[in-house]
């Protein structure tokens, strides 16, 4: 649930704050009138200041979206890596029968045993990945031939694994880059069996997620700048960076993803809540009043000032409303008069 805490003023609020202070006596008089009088109950000075019309939504921290880490090999599974930790190139996601599953960077999943003669991007892609953990003697090309088995051998005994020169599926998986094990969605001593996912994964980075109302769903477009506020922290820039909806219960829930570039800006554990605020507007140096300080003049709006022991209505413009207090222009009034309000 998102909660604003800019005044978005509409007639009917103006015209109940307007009939309350007609009630205390500071309404009913004319453009310029003027008298001697004591001072009004309460004042406030007109102020120059910028304006913020902003929308505060409730986001929790977190590593955004989990998605399943499939598993090809079968067999008892013997060893998993915890919640947490993070799995970058030539690490060891889990084991079955004692042998490793190993997470290498790529964008082309892996779909079929590497063989000697065998060509592809797909070879070009694991050849890279083991040039990068440190082992030569072959060519990276798309082209995988006696050199890169014998690449592959000295890799398979360092793994403790049977020294066939063959990269069988299922013995590595590919990520676009390192990724942080969320949860564990099978036990040491669980069978594993291809298709089924051992864990969840995510990204490294601490995100921000949102959800939102129909009514609040129009706020979220991917690219929007907003500010994130963690409990005790300091506000700092994000971004909203994915937009996605789903029906839940018959109703449609907006679900958005917000990264931040400052990590550090978001300490805390996941799930804790995060302030995102979305500026919808901002005027910047503005004379502005409480909205409480408005009074009905004949069609529009005016201020009483007080000023060297007199009361005078003056008529204004009023412009944006936000934070609880409103633009307002009229000849002559200036920074720092003092008007009167209601409630303060």
């Amino acid at each position: 649930m998102s909660r604003r805490i800019v005044i978005g003023v509409a007639a009917g609020a103006v015209t109940v704050a307007v009939a309350v202070l007609a009630t205390l006596g500071y309404g009913g008089r004319g453009r310029g009138d003027a008298a001697p009088a004591a001072p009004p109950p309460k004042t406030a000075p007109v102020t120059r200041t910028t304006l913020v019309d902003a929308v505060h939504l409730a986001g929790k921290l977190g590593y955004g979206a989990a998605e399943p880490f499939g598993g090809r090999l079968s067999g008892i599974l013997t060893k998993i890596a915890g919640p947490g930790t993070v799995l970058r190139r030539g690490d060891v996601a889990y084991s079955v029968n004692d042998q490793p599953a190993i997470v290498l960077l790529g964008d082309v999943p892996a779909y079929r045993d590497l063989v000697v003669n065998v060509k592809g991007p797909d070879v070009k892609q694991f050849e890279e990945n083991l040039r990068a953990l440190g082992y030569h003697g072959f060519t990276v090309d798309t082209v995988f031939d006696g050199n890169t088995a014998l690449a592959v051998k000295r890799w398979q005994k360092k793994l403790g694994l049977a020294e066939t020169g063959v990269v069988e599926l299922g013995r590595v998986t590919y990520v676009a880059a390192p990724v942080r094990v969320a949860e564990q969605k099978q036990h040491i001593g669980d069978e594993a069996a291809a298709g089924t996912p051992v864990l969840t994964i995510t990204g490294t980075s601490r995100t921000v997620t949102v959800e939102l109302e129909d009514k609040q769903a129009a706020l979220a477009k991917v690219g929007t700048k907003v500010q994130v506020q963690a409990t005790g922290g300091k506000p700092t820039d994000g971004t909203m960076a994915t937009v996605t909806t789903a029906q839940d219960a018959g109703q449609r829930k907006t679900t958005v993803t917000v990264t931040v570039t400052d990590q550090a800006a978001l300490a805390g554990a996941d799930g804790d809540p995060v302030d995102v605020i979305v500026k919808r507007a901002e005027k910047r140096d503005v004379l502005s009043v409480p909205i409480v300080a408005l009074l009905a003049v004949g069609d529009g709006y005016g201020v009483e000032v007080y000023s060297g022991g007199v009361r005078r209505i003056v008529p204004v413009t009023v412009g944006m409303f936000a934070q609880g207090r409103v633009e307002v222009d009229a000849p002559g009034l200036t920074e720092g008069t003092q008007v009167g309000v209601a409630g303060q």
